[in-house]
C-alpha cells in the first residue's frame, strides 16, 4: 500500500489533478461481463482463459453491489457474522471454517481493454479501489494475484502480463473469505466491486511512495515540514550480475493557495538507484507564519514532487495538498495548534440508498454539505477507510477525521480466549489491515487520530498495532475496547450517559474522553443531546464524540407494492426471510435521512452543536460569544425579530459582528415596541452568512437563539350568553346551544361526537390517554411490552363515576371517573360545556397503588373529522418536539397541513407532536373546526391521519414500514399535559432521563375546545 496519489506526465496536468486526463491514465468503471453462483462450487473453472466464450453472461455494472441488482440477499446483522447468524457465535465459531460450503456467491468478471502504444517500455498497474470481500485476478490467461481486506484498494503490477491493444481481464470474487472475520460491521453485508477500477502507467523510474510531515514549531506560528520521497527502479538489467544504477533528480515546489511559491529545493548532486529497488530521499524546511489548517480553516498549500531523468527530462509530477497543523495530547487534552478543541462528530458509513456501499462524488459531496450545514466537525470512517475521494474532501472543507482500520469481529467477542486481537496466528492480516491504512492516509492533514478498529476485543495483536503506529507516526491512536488498557491515547467509550461523563471528569483522569459513540440515532430519538453538550462545555477532560450514526442505512424499494424503506428481515422481498440472519430495522437510524436529507434528528444536532451563543440581558443587551476555536465571525449578521403572542412584530439588523475565535462581545438589539400586558413576547437572533461560503450560500442561518420575555397567558374562560338543553337517554346525554351538539356516553365515560353549525367536528373524545406507540428506543428498553398496560386503561377500566350537573342555564359540566388497571389508579375528566359551543377540559390522575415504573404520556385522544386537514398552532415548530428534544425549535406561530405531520420514520411509531402549544388548530378549507387553547400547562399535540392501531398494530416488534400505511378517513388528535421523552443514549435498554420521565404519580391539566 502506498500514499493516494497520482503522478502526472506534466506540471500542467500535475496542477490541475485529473487522472482521466493523463495519457497514461484509463477507466475500466462500466459494464463488465459477469456471472453469478450461490454455491461456490458451481463457479465457472476456466473463464479467465482468452478464448472463453462470456457472451451468453450478463452485463454488470462496475463499481456496483450485487445483491441490489438482483445478485443475492441483502442481509443486514449487527454484531453477528452473516453467513452464520445468531446461531452460532463467540465459542461457537471456528475460524475460518464457519462459511457454508453450499452457501458462498461467487461473481465472476470479464472485461476487454486497450494498453495504448506510448504505454510501450513503462510499468502498468491496474487499481481495484474496493473489493468486498477477496477475489483472485488473471490478466490474458494468466494468473496475477490474489487479495483481501474490502475497504482498502489492491493494486497488481501487471507489466508481464499486458501486451499493446487489446487485453483481457478477469476476477472471481467471493462474497466470503477469511477476511470476513475482520469485516463484522453495523452495516448491510453486501458484496462485489464497490469503488472505481482503472489502469495506470508509470516510467520506469516512479514517485512510488512519500510520506509528508507538516507540524507546527512549538510557538504554533512556523510551519515545520519534511517530506520523505521514495524513488523506485522498475528495471531488470538483462545478462549481467549485478544491476547498473540509473540517475535522478528531484524538485519539490511548495505553492499557496493563490499559486504563489514559497518554497522550493531540489537535490544536489547526483541521485542513484539500482534496479529493482528504491531510494529515498528527504527534503525539510522551516515556513515562516505559515497558514495553519485547521477544520474551520482548512488552509491548503500545494505540494508539486517533480522526478526527472538524467539528463533533466520531466518523468513525473506528483501534486499533493499539505496543511500545517498541530495535533497533540498535553495534560489530558486533545490539542489542535494548541488549543483544546470539542470534537462535534458523526459516525459515518458508505451507503447509498439505492446502490448499497457504491458512492458517487455526488454522495460524497452532499455528505460534506450537510455536515456543513449541522455544524459538524469531525467525522470517525465507521468502521474502515473511506474511499480517498472524501479524504480529500475533509481536507479541502475541513473535518477532524478519525481514520479506522477495516477491523471488527464483533461476532467472536471479546474474551481474550476467543478475539481473534489475541491470537496470534490471525495476527499479519489485522496488522496489515492497520498498516496499510496508515500507508495509505498518512499525508492527509484532516486525520488527526488513528483508530485500531471497533468492537474486536483487545491482546496481543492491537498491543503490537499501536506500539507501530506510535513509533511511526505522532498523531494519537485510539480503540474503543483498549478501554483503560496502554493502547490507548484517549478514552473512548460508547454510549455513556451523562451522569457517567460528569463522575469521570472530578476523578482527574489521566486521559481526555472523546465518546467514539454516542446519542444513538434510532427511529423517533436524539432526546437529551443538550445535556450531553452541557456536560462536554462546562467539565475538564471531556471533548465532544460521535454520534452514531451519520446516515439512514436503509434501502429504498418496493414491496407488494409499497414503496419501503427496506431494513434486515425484508430481504428476500417474496420468500420467506430466514430470522436467524436478521436485526431487523437497527440499520435505519442516522442524523441524515438515507438520500442525505433531513430529519427531525438532525434539526436538533444543528442547534446544539452550533458555535455561536448569545445570552439576553436587561435592556436589550445581547453577549455573543464566537465558540469557534480559529476562526473569527466577521462574515456573521444577526437578524433579530421581536414576536408579540407569536405574531412579528419588529424586525432589525445588526450587519457586522467582528469577534475573534474565542471571545465574546456585547451588542444592543434596538427594540422601539413596548410591551403590552397581557401579551407574550419573544426576541428571535438569527446568525446568517453574509457572503457564500463552501456549502453555505450567503443568508444560511448558522446558529440562532430565542429569548421568553414574558410569561404565556392562558385562555380565558367563557363567558358566552345563550342557553344550553341537555338531555339524558338511556347512556347518552346531549347537550345543545345555538350552533352545536355535544353527545356523551356515559357508560363509556367520553364525549361521544360534537357538531357545530351542522357539521361534524369531533367523532369521539378527548378520553384520557397513557400510551404512545412506541418509539424504536421505546421497544430497546421493553416498553412496548412491559408497559402495556396502559395501552389501553382508559377504555379498559371500570365507570366509577357518570354524571351531568347543570351548573347555570349557560353551563353544564359533564363528569366521569373511571378505575384503571385493576384500581391502581384513578382518570376522572369534567368536561364543562358552555353557551357558545366550548368545552373546558379539567383531567386529573390519581396514583392510587401499585409499583408502576414508568407512563408514556398523560393526555387525551381526540377522533376528529378528517376535512380538518389545515393545522395551525401557536408553540414550538416548525417539526416535531419533544420535553427533551426541544432545544432547537422556536415558539411561534406555524400552518401546516395534515399529510406534513407524520415523518416516516422506517418502522412506523410516534412522531408529530407539537411541544409547549399555547393553542392548536384544525380547519377546513372554510376556516371552520376547533381551537384549544391551554388553561393551566402548556400542551403537547399532535394530528396525524393514522390511528394508534396503524402506528402500533401488536406488542411484538415486527416487519412494519411507513411506506405501507394507508391514511385513514379520520384525523387522530393528541392533547396532552406530557409525554415521557424520546430518549437519546441508545436503542436496547436506557430509559428516559429521570427529569424526563412520566413516572406514576398525579397529575392535573386543562384546556379549552373552541369551535371555529
Amino acid at each position: 500500500m502506498r500514499a493516494s496519489a497520482f503522478g502526472y506526465e506534466s506540471s500542467d496536468l500535475a496542477k490541475e489533478n485529473v487522472k482521466a486526463k493523463s495519457q497514461y491514465f484509463v477507466n475500466l468503471n462500466g459494464i463488465w461481463k459477469f456471472n453469478w453462483v450461490r454455491d461456490a462450487r458451481k463457479r465457472p473453472l476456466d473463464f479467465y482463459k482468452t478464448e472463453f466464450n462470456d457472451q451468453s453472461w450478463d452485463n454488470f455494472k462496475v463499481p456496483a453491489n450485487w445483491e441490489v441488482n438482483g445478485y443475492g440477499v441483502p442481509i443486514y446483522v449487527n454484531q453477528p457474522y452473516e453467513f452464520t447468524g445468531h446461531a452460532k457465535r463467540y465459542g461457537k465459531l471456528n475460524p475460518p471454517f464457519d462459511i457454508p460450503e453450499d452457501y458462498n456467491p461467487v461473481g465472476s468478471y470479464r472485461r476487454k481493454f486497450n494498453i495504448p502504444e506510448n504505454w510501450n517500455g513503462r510499468q502498468v498497474f491496474i487499481h481495484l479501489g474496493a473489493v468486498k470481500s477477496a477475489f483472485f485476478i488473471w490478466v490474458n490467461g494468466e494468473k496475477v494475484g490474489y487479495s483481501e481486506d474490502s475497504k482498502l484498494a489492491a493494486e497488481f503490477d501487471i507489466t508481464k502480463y499486458v501486451k499493446p491493444g487489446e487485453n483481457l481481464v478477469a476476477l472471481q470474487v467471493y462474497r466470503w473469505s477469511d477476511g470476513s472475520y475482520f469485516e463484522c460491521q453495523d452495516m448491510w453485508r453486501i458484496s462485489g466491486i464497490e469503488r472505481d477500477v482503472y489502469l495506470y502507467s508509470t516510467p520506469k523510474l516512479d514517485i512510488r511512495d512519500f510520506k509528508i510531515t507538516s507540524t507546527l514549531d512549538p510557538s504554533y506560528t512556523n510551519g515545520v515540514f519534511k517530506a520523505e520521497i521514495e524513488v523506485t527502479s522498475y528495471k531488470i538489467d538483462q545478462k549481467t550480475l549485478h544491476s547498473r544504477p540509473d540517475t535522478f533528480s528531484l524538485e519539490v515546489v511548495l505553492t499557496d493557495k493563490n499559486g504563489k511559491t514559497i518554497w522550493r529545493d531540489q537535490t544536489r548532486g547526483s541521485q542513484s538507484v539500482l534496479g529493482n529497488y528504491f531510494k529515498k530521499v528527504t527534503f525539510s524546511t522551516e515556513i515562516p507564519s505559515v497558514e495553519k489548517w485547521s477544520a474551520e480553516l482548512p488552509n491548503l498549500y500545494s505540494l508539486f514532487i517533480t522526478l526527472k531523468d538524467k539528463k533533466g527530462a520531466i518523468l513525473q509530477v506528483v501534486p499533493v495538498k499539505v496543511g500545517f497543523r498541530s495535533i497533540e495530547i498535553k495534560d489530558s487534552n486533545f490539542l489542535v495548534n494548541g488549543k483544546r478543541v470539542f470534537l462535534k462528530g458523526v459516525n459515518r458509513h458508505e451507503h447509498n440508498p439505492t446502490k448499497g456501499h457504491t458512492l458517487s462524488k455526488e454522495d460524497m459531496l452532499k455528505d460534506m454539505e450537510m455536515m456543513k450545514k449541522l455544524n459538524v466537525n469531525a467525522v470517525r470512517h465507521s468502521h474502515y477507510p473511506p474511499d480517498p475521494y472524501w479524504l480529500e474532501l475533509c481536507d479541502q472543507y475541513g473535518l477532524y477525521v478519525v481514520d479506522e482500520a477495516n477491523i471488527e469481529s464483533h461476532g467472536l467477542g471479546y474474551s481474550l480466549e476467543h478475539t481473534l486481537a489475541n491470537n496470534k496466528q490471525w495476527r499479519i492480516p489485522q496488522l496489515e489491515r492497520i498498516q496499510r491504512m496508515y500507508e495509505r492516509d498518512k499525508n492527509h492533514p484532516s486525520v488527526v487520530t488513528w483508530s485500531l478498529g471497533n468492537e474486536a476485543g483487545n491482546g496481543t495483536v492491537m498491543y503490537e498495532a499501536y506500539d507501530w503506529l506510535k513509533k511511526t507516526d505522532t498523531r494519537p491512536v485510539q480503540y474503543e475496547r483498549a478501554e483503560w488498557d496502554y493502547n490507548t491515547d484517549m478514552i473512548v467509550p460508547q454510549y455513556p450517559d451523562p451522569k457517567w461523563m460528569i463522575r469521570y471528569s472530578k476523578r482527574n483522569p489521566d486521559r481526555v474522553l472523546i465518546m467514539s459513540e454516542y446519542a444513538h440515532i434510532m427511529g423517533n430519538s436524539l432526546g437529551n443531546f443538550k445535556e450531553y453538550w452541557d456536560v462536554i462545555e462546562n467539565n475538564p477532560y471531556l471533548q465532544g464524540g460521535f454520534i452514531w450514526e451519520w446516515i439512514d442505512q436503509a434501502i429504498d424499494t418496493v414491496k407488494n407494492g409499497k414503496r419501503i424503506m427496506a431494513y434486515g428481515g425484508d430481504f428476500p422481498l417474496y420468500e420467506p426471510v430466514d430470522e436467524n440472519l436478521s436485526d431487523n430495522n437497527f440499520c435505519v437510524k442516522g442524523v441524515v435521512t438515507a438520500y442525505r436529507g433531513m430529519t427531525p434528528m438532525a434539526v436538533e444536532v444543528k442547534k446544539v452543536y452550533q458555535h455561536i451563543k448569545s445570552r439576553l440581558g436587561e435592556n436589550y443587551k445581547l453577549t455573543v460569544t464566537n465558540g469557534y476555536f480559529f476562526r473569527n465571525i466577521d462574515n456573521v449578521q444577526i437578524d433579530w425579530t421581536l414576536l408579540e403572542n407569536g405574531k412579528e412584530t419588529e424586525k432589525g439588523v445588526i450587519p457586522s459582528i467582528p469577534i475573534a475565535a474565542g471571545e465574546s462581545r456585547d451588542f444592543t438589539i434596538p427594540v422601539k415596541s413596548k410591551q403590552k400586558s397581557g401579551n407574550e413576547y419573544f426576541l428571535n437572533v438569527f446568525y446568517s452568512v453574509k457572503q457564500a461560503e463552501p456549502f453555505l450560500e450567503a443568508g444560511h442561518v448558522m446558529a440562532y437563539d430565542q429569548f421568553e420575555l414574558g410569561k404565556p397567558v392562558a385562555a380565558a374562560e367563557s363567558v358566552a350568553k345563550g342557553e344550553l338543553k341537555s338531555n339524558t337517554s338511556g347512556n347518552l346525554c346531549t347537550i345543545t346551544g345555538k350552533d352545536f351538539t355535544a353527545v356523551f356516553d356515559l357508560q363509556a365515560g367520553v364525549l361521544k361526537s360534537y357538531s357545530f353549525k351542522g357539521a361534524s367536528i369531533i367523532e369521539n373524545g378527548p378520553q384520557p390517554s397513557f400510551w404512545r406507540a412506541p418509539t424504536d428506543n421505546d421497544i430497546g428498553a421493553g416498553f412496548n411490552k412491559s408497559m402495556r398496560m396502559w395501552r389501553n386503561a382508559y377504555q379498559e377500566g371500570t365507570i366509577a363515576d357518570a354524571k351531568v350537573n347543570v351548573v347555570s342555564p349557560q353551563q353544564i359540566e359533564v363528569i366521569f371517573s373511571k378505575n384503571l388497571v385493576n384500581g391502581d389508579a384513578v382518570a376522572s375528566q369534567k368536561m364543562t360545556v358552555y353557551a357558545d359551543g366550548a368545552i373546558k377540559v379539567d383531567n386529573s390522575f390519581e396514583a392510587v397503588k401499585g409499583n408502576y415504573k414508568l407512563m408514556m404520556r398523560i393526555g387525551n385522544d381526540l377522533k376528529i373529522n378528517r376535512q380538518l386537514d389545515k393545522i395551525s398552532w401557536y408553540g414550538r415548530g416548525p417539526g416535531e418536539s419533544y420535553w427533551d428534544r426541544k432545544t432547537a425549535s422556536l415558539v411561534g406561530i406555524y400552518s401546516q397541513t395534515l399529510s406534513e405531520q407524520y415523518y416516516p420514520y422506517a418502522r412506523p411509531q410516534e412522531s408529530g407532536n407539537k411541544s409547549d402549544v399555547r393553542w392548536y388548530s384544525l380547519t377546513n378549507a372554510k376556516g371552520r373546526g376547533l381551537r384549544v387553547e391551554f388553561a393551566t400547562d402548556l400542551l403537547n399535540c399532535s394530528a396525524l391521519p393514522y390511528s394508534l392501531d396503524d402506528l402500533d398494530p401488536e406488542a411484538d416488534k415486527k416487519q412494519y414500514h411507513s411506506g405501507e400505511l394507508v391514511p385513514r378517513n379520520e384525523i387522530y388528535m393528541h392533547i396532552d399535559l406530557q409525554q415521557t421523552g424520546v430518549q437519546g443514549i441508545d436503542s436496547w435498554g436506557s430509559w428516559p432521563m429521570e427529569k424526563y420521565r412520566i413516572s406514576f404519580h398525579g397529575y392535573k391539566y386543562s384546556y379549552i375546545i373552541k369551535p371555529l
